[in-house]
């Protein structure tokens, strides 16, 4: 019934409640009366008053208060907005922070993160360093917005081919890692070579009817949940290393010895540098 009254105007609100006052303190006024003094000559006098009296108190009182709760509800009700408000604020600020601006896949720090987390729930998990081949002639030669488009690509790539608990993010320029929860070597090695297919045969045009053929190096790893972090990292970063110096275009598993051997070169001479994931 309250809630009832609560959806009315306030004046009609203060109206009823005044109209039960008044009854009551009618009722109460005859009963008291009549218990005393019985039906005298004075009893009609009385009950008048005792009619009009609580009208003349309860409907300015009433209307009063029913004003300020209608008040006291309207503010209730935009602080509950500004607080979804500022809720929201906040999601999409922790989203940026931790999401790439352009790729929509995790960021350097939150795929470290989440790195630690998830690989201690798995003994059997994989780590795949993938870096996108030739990525600077792209960017040389028909500028950055393109390269930007051909991560978008591979990042699209990624979300179709990867599995709902594997994670991806954007470790560096043209750097991704991917963990591979609950997976064996040579399941990663399946997935892998699956990934590289795929951004082989994907179309890439950087100028409408100009064909670029894109191709990814991948380096993985076995990772244990007691391993410290720095040593998959290492792992997978010199199995990439090996799949560069082999040519490009190809998914290297890594195995012992490979940290040893010299780390290819990059097309203007320069020897690359430790993949940035590594932290």
């Amino acid at each position: 019934m309250y809630e009832e009254i609560g959806k009315l105007s306030p004046t009609r609100q203060a109206g009823m409640l005044s109209a039960a006052e008044a009854l009551i303190a009618f009722t109460v006024s005859a009963i008291v009366y009549l218990i005393f003094f019985g039906v005298d000559e004075n009893f009609w006098n009385v009950m008048t008053m005792a009619f009009l009296v609580p009208w003349v108190i309860c409907v300015p009182a009433n209307l009063y208060v029913t004003k300020q709760r209608r008040i006291y509800i309207e503010t209730a009700e935009e602080l509950k907005k500004t607080q979804e408000m500022l809720e929201q604020v906040n999601i999409d600020l922790q989203r940026r922070a931790n999401i790439d601006g352009l790729t929509g896949l995790a960021n350097r720090e939150h795929f470290i993160q989440l790195f630690d987390e998830r690989r201690m729930k798995s003994e059997n998990n994989v780590l795949m360093i993938v870096d996108a081949d030739h990525f600077k002639n792209i960017n040389d030669g028909y500028g950055h917005p393109v390269g930007d488009k051909a991560l978008v690509l591979l990042s699209s790539v990624f979300k179709r081919i990867l599995r709902r608990d594997d994670l991806v993010g954007r470790i560096g320029g043209e750097e991704f890692g991917i963990l591979l929860p609950s997976t064996s070597e040579a399941e990663g090695e399946i997935i892998g070579e699956m990934i590289r297919h795929e951004i082989e045969n994907t179309l890439f045009e950087p100028q409408e009817g100009v064909p670029h053929r894109m191709t990814v190096s991948i380096g993985l790893t076995g990772v244990s949940p007691q391993e410290e972090r720095a040593v998959p990292m290492r792992n997978a970063d010199s199995a990439l290393f090996e799949a560069k110096r082999r040519g490009r275009n190809r998914c290297v598993l890594y195995t012992a010895g490979m940290r040893e051997k010299p780390r290819p070169m990059y097309e203007n001479g320069n020897v690359q540098g430790p993949v940035r994931m590594r932290a």
